[in-house]
């Protein structure tokens, strides 16, 4: 299949769904489906190619690089649309087979996409936003429209919700990297605190993702103060701001910097306990956090987790089985599950055991595969009517 990608970025940066994008794109082609990733270029825009996109994000595979010249980069929806509309009039996808992308204006707009299509989605938009429920079951309806991908069954459930069919529908779970499941990840605990000068002997908890209040860092804030023993290492700061301040008053908390794919895994491999922050705001109150991706480099690391009990994470978390869930907004039930954790080898055997099994059957090769099979077999049903 040619599968024609459009993105909304212009620059190389660190947001997830850039890493999901282009780690998504890497693996169809590994497997074989010609890819092209097609970017809005503005005048002051760099010239990116594929050689760049696999270094930055750590991947590969054959996909293509197209840069569009276009004043509409950006995630806003307005430029998005635009941005859309100009690649449907521009001839730009005449040689594609179908249309790929987790643009959330293709919600709307893939009613008028001139090739058949496929949308990947994350965020809850039937429920997030009612009035889109009517233009969500119009596009699933379209005859162009080859279905919507989601990351996670809770998302799923808000589609179904909205009335998309079954047969439109496929829940393909992020990837866990293979790099980490086989590379360094797998170091040993105390070679890895070595390598990044950290102390043998301490416990040490981990979360490593986006450093800002909305993703929940207040709970992990007061964890560290219920157990100043334990050494938090906070990784992906991208500068000074409320949560940094706030973490340099604790002498048990350390901020690190954003690390690129290659530096990752160290840290992810030092831990005693990875931590998704014990809080539903990200998910309820922000609602752009639906089954955060650190959760498959978390998986990947088979480390015990110790998560909160929202309903994205209970698809792929279990509890006692490869992780421990709290009740979220509750730093004293995170304390406690944290205790248990390190003071029981036993138990945090199992659950690194258990979390690395997880990720054995969450490649994103493996993703890719299932992708391509529904998109296949969609195309081949929509084929007498296009």
């Amino acid at each position: 299949m040619r599968l024609a990608y459009p993105l909304l970025w212009s620059r190389l940066g660190r947001d997830a769904s850039q890493e999901q994008s282009v780690k998504t794109a890497a693996a169809l082609a590994r497997r074989g489906e010609e890819v092209t990733l097609i970017l809005p270029k503005g005048r002051f825009d760099p010239a990116l190619d594929a050689r760049d996109l696999r270094t930055w994000f750590g991947v590969e595979g054959d996909f293509q690089v197209r840069q569009v010249p276009s004043r509409w980069a950006g995630p806003k929806l307005a430029s998005s649309c635009l941005w859309l509309l100009q690649l449907f009039r521009s001839g730009e996808l005449r040689s594609a087979d179908l249309l790929y992308s987790r643009v959330p204006a293709m919600i709307g707009a893939g009613q008028i996409c001139p090739i058949p299509f496929a949308t990947e989605q994350f965020r809850l938009w039937p429920d997030q936003w009612p009035f889109l429920r009517r233009h969500v079951r119009r596009t699933a309806a379209h005859r162009r429209c080859l279905g919507y991908i989601l990351h996670s069954e809770h998302a799923a459930e808000s589609y179904r919700r909205a009335g998309v069919p079954e047969a439109r529908l496929l829940v393909a779970h992020n990837g866990a990297d293979p790099v980490t499941v086989t590379g360094d990840c797998r170091l040993d605990r105390v070679l890895a605190r070595e390598r990044l000068g950290l102390p043998a002997d301490s416990p040490v908890a981990v979360y490593a993702g986006r450093v800002n209040a909305q993703k929940g860092l207040d709970q992990i804030l007061a964890l560290a103060d219920l157990r100043p023993e334990v050494l938090f290492l906070l990784v992906g700061s991208e500068g000074e701001g409320p949560v940094e301040a706030e973490a340099r008053r604790r002498p048990n908390v350390s901020i690190v910097p954003w690390q690129g794919p290659k530096r990752l895994p160290l840290y992810l491999a030092s831990a005693d306990i990875l931590l998704i922050p014990a809080s539903s705001e990200p998910l309820e109150r922000f609602k752009s956090s639906v089954l955060p991706i650190k959760t498959f480099a978390y998986l990947a690391a088979g480390r015990p987790i110790l998560a909160p009990r929202t309903p994205d994470l209970a698809g792929l978390l279990a509890d006692g089985r490869n992780a421990l869930l709290v009740s979220p907004g509750h730093p004293r039930e995170a304390a406690s599950a944290l205790d248990r954790i390190l003071g029981d080898g036993s138990l945090a055997r199992r659950l690194g055991e258990g979390a690395a099994e997880t990720a054995l059957g969450l490649g994103w090769d493996s993703r890719a595969e299932r992708i391509a099979g529904f998109l296949r077999r969609r195309l081949a049903e929509a084929q007498p009517s296009r």
